[in-house]
C-alpha cells in the first residue's frame, strides 16, 4: 500500500509540473498571435514580401540539391581579376625577352626593373599556391559529380589529372574494357586491371545528359588550371637563375622553382629548416599507393629532392642518406641567396657550385669500397727466441 502510494504521489508531482508548463506555452502563443496581428495592421508585413523569401528559400533548396549549382556558386580563381592583371604582366615581360632574342640585343635590367620582376616572382608563386587548392577543390568537384556513375574509379586514380583524363575517357561507358586501349596510354596495366574488375561490379547508374555536361565542363576548367599553372612555373623557373643562382646550381632550376612554389618565396623557403625541406613536396599515403597503385613514383618520406640530379645519381640503397645531405646543403645556399637578395650584394652561383662538389665528392667516397685489411707481421722479440718462447708456453 505504501509502495502504491508514493507512485501515486510522483504521477500527481508529474501532472503538476505539465500544468505549470501549459500556461507558458499559452502565453508564447497568445504573444505570438498579438505580435502578427499588430504587424498585419501596421502593414509591415505582407504577402507579397513573403513570397519572394519562400522562393528564395526554393532556391537555395534546389542549389543544395543540383550538383551543377552548387559549384557555380564558388567563384572560379581564373576569373579573379587580381590573377589576369599578374598573366597580363608576366605576358608582355616574355613577349618583350623573345623582342631582345631576337634582335640580339642585350638588355640589362635597372634596379626598378629588377624589383618589378622580383615582386612577380613573389606574386607568381602565391598565385601557384591558389592554383594547387584550386586543382584540389575542382577535383573534389568533379569526384562528387562522376560518383553516381563509377564511385571506386576516385579511390583508385588519386592524380587529378589521371582522374580527369580517365573520366574523360570513360564518360558513360558501361563495359570499361572497351576503353583499356586508351586508358593504357595514361595509366598502368594494374590500374587497368582493377579498373576493370571495379567496373564490371560497381554500383554506380548512367549518368544524365545534364550530369554528363557537368563533368565534361569540370574538366576542362581543370584543364585551364593546369594550362595556368604551367605558364607560371616556367616564368619562375626562367627568373631563377637571376634571383637564386647557388640553389639552382645545386639542384637545378625546374626543383629550385618547385621548392620556392610550395613555400611561397624565397625569404619563406630561407626559414625552413633542412629536415624540413626534404619533406616538401611529398606524397600522401593512401589505400591506393600502400595497395601498389601508386601514380607517382616518389617514395613517402622524400619530395622533391628525390628528383634532384646528384640523388638520382647514387644507387637506391643510398638515395635517402643522399637526400638529407642536399637538403642541408641546400639550407645553406637558400639563406645565401636571401641574404645576397635583402642587401643589394651581386648575386652569384659560387655557393651553390662549391657545394654540388663537396656533395659529389662524399656520395663518390660513400660507393667506394670497403678497404680490405692489412696483415701486419708480429713485431720482433729483443733477446728471446720464438721456439723458447713456445717451448715454456
Amino acid at each position: 500500500a505504501v509502495i502504491c502510494r508514493t507512485m501515486a504521489d510522483a504521477l500527481l508531482d508529474d501532472l503538476d509540473d505539465l500544468s505549470d508548463v501549459e500556461p507558458e506555452e499559452e502565453t508564447n502563443n497568445n504573444v505570438a498571435e498579438e505580435i502578427e496581428i499588430a504587424a498585419t495592421n501596421d502593414g509591415s508585413i505582407s504577402a507579397q514580401q513573403q513570397a519572394p523569401e519562400a522562393n528564395g528559400g526554393n532556391e537555395t533548396a534546389a542549389d543544395a540539391t543540383s550538383p551543377k549549382k552548387h559549384t557555380n556558386n564558388r567563384h572560379r580563381l581564373l576569373d579573379n581579376d587580381a590573377l589576369k592583371s599578374h598573366l597580363q604582366s608576366i605576358r608582355s615581360i616574355q613577349q618583350k625577352d623573345d623582342t631582345t632574342k631576337m634582335t640580339s640585343i642585350q638588355h640589362k635590367n635597372n634596379k626598378e626593373e629588377d624589383e618589378h620582376e622580383h615582386q612577380l616572382i613573389l606574386a607568381s608563386n602565391k598565385h601557384l599556391v591558389s592554383l594547387r587548392a584550386e586543382i584540389t577543390n575542382t577535383h573534389l568537384d568533379i569526384c562528387k559529380s562522376y560518383h553516381p556513375k563509377f564511385p571506386e574509379l576516385e579511390e583508385l586514380v588519386t592524380d587529378p589529372f589521371q582522374y580527369r583524363a580517365a573520366v574523360m575517357i570513360i564518360q558513360n561507358e558501361v563495359d570499361v574494357t572497351n576503353v583499356n586501349e586508351q586508358l593504357n596510354e595514361i595509366l598502368s596495366s594494374n590500374q587497368i586491371i582493377t579498373i576493370s574488375v571495379a567496373g564490371s561490379t560497381t554500383s554506380g547508374r548512367m549518368l544524365t545528359k545534364e550530369e554528363l555536361s557537368h563533368v565534361n565542363e569540370l574538366c576542362l576548367y581543370l584543364d585551364e588550371l593546369q594550362n595556368v599553372q604551367e605558364e607560371l612555373t616556367l616564368f619562375v623557373e626562367s627568373r631563377m637563375e637571376e634571383w637564386s643562382p647557388s640553389v639552382c646550381a645545386l639542384v637545378g632550376p625546374t626543383l629550385a622553382a618547385q621548392l620556392l612554389a610550395s613555400t611561397g618565396g624565397l625569404a619563406e623557403l630561407a626559414r625552413v629548416p633542412s629536415c624540413n625541406l626534404q619533406l616538401l613536396g611529398k606524397n600522401r599515403s593512401t589505400a591506393s599507393s600502400r595497395g601498389g597503385m601508386a601514380t607517382q613514383s616518389r617514395t613517402q618520406h622524400a619530395g622533391f629532392l628525390m628528383e634532384c640530379d646528384l640523388v638520382q645519381s647514387c644507387p637506391n640503397y643510398l638515395k635517402m642518406r643522399a637526400v638529407k645531405a642536399v637538403a642541408g646543403k641546400l639550407a645553406l645556399a637558400v639563406r645565401c641567396d636571401h641574404i645576397n637578395v635583402e642587401s643589394g650584394r651581386q648575386r652569384t652561383a659560387d655557393v651553390g657550385r662549391k657545394f654540388k662538389e663537396e656533395l659529389r665528392t662524399k656520395f663518390g667516397k660513400w660507393e667506394e669500397p670497403d678497404k680490405a685489411q692489412v696483415v701486419k707481421a708480429l713485431p720482433k722479440l729483443a733477446g728471446r727466441n720464438l721456439n723458447e718462447i713456445l717451448l715454456k708456453g
